[in-house]
């Protein structure tokens, strides 16, 4: 196995593929087993702290004294806490964390699979860990959006663009401190290619990422115009 990873090569496909296939197949069993069923709750659990474990993984793993560092081993990142929101949602379902979940799944974990900011192939534990974090937030929007129903509103939108916008002036400020680059708000450019590589000079650049990601949240609300009309 490699001990490398590029975006865009068979193994990045791959692992998209397989991440999609396993989310799908769990949200499937979950319908299967009926609303509410003993079953479908067993398995609601298995997601719920299956996130929790993976949120345990990641951050056990780069607290290990070998591999700390400031700069990157805190548990600090939008993805990070997805999988702490992804926990709430699932077990106990406040609407706040469901929406939170639906916006920074699509809005920006997203960007952590088409252009993950990695650079070990499967040779290496590092791989793995990225990957089994990121995967249980795919298990819990889906099981959000298909077991549990949630729809997104505009209330939910304007609820979430805040968090997400003052958790982002937060580590801008943390990152322009201490020269960490924690949420990609910091001087410090990813690893791997990525649109942030086009929104120009450091700190300007995060303004951008601001506006960029408001329009996206915005954009997820777009389907559900559509779907309403249908309903």
């Amino acid at each position: 196995m490699s001990e490398l990873f590029h975006v865009g090569s068979i193994t990045h496909i791959l692992t998209l593929l397989t991440c999609g296939a396993i989310g799908m197949a769990i949200t499937s069993w979950g319908r299967k087993l009926g609303d509410n069923s003993a079953g479908q709750k067993q398995l609601r659990l298995f997601v719920a702290f299956g996130c929790l474990g993976a949120w345990l993984l990641n951050s056990i793993f780069w607290m290990v004294p070998a591999r700390f560092s400031w700069e990157q081993s805190l548990p600090l990142h939008f993805c990070n806490l997805a999988n702490l929101v992804s926990l709430v949602a699932l077990w106990k379902k406040p609407r706040w964390s469901q929406s939170l979940l639906y916006f920074w799944a699509f809005g920006l974990s997203t960007w952590a699979f088409l252009t993950p900011s990695l650079a070990e192939g499967p040779a290496l534990p590092q791989f793995w860990v990225f990957w089994i974090y990121h995967i249980f937030i795919l298990f819990a929007i889906l099981w959000c959006l298909v077991i549990d129903r949630f729809r997104p509103t505009w209330r939910d939108f304007r609820q979430s663009l805040t968090i997400s916008l003052g958790y982002l002036v937060f580590l801008f400020i943390l990152d322009r401190i201490n020269g960490w680059n924690y949420g990609f708000a910091g001087e410090a450019m990813p690893l791997q290619p990525s649109p942030i590589d086009g929104l120009g000079p450091y700190p300007i650049r995060i303004l951008w990422l601001a506006m960029i990601g408001t329009a996206v949240f915005a954009l997820l609300m777009v389907p559900w115009r559509f779907i309403g009309r249908r309903s």
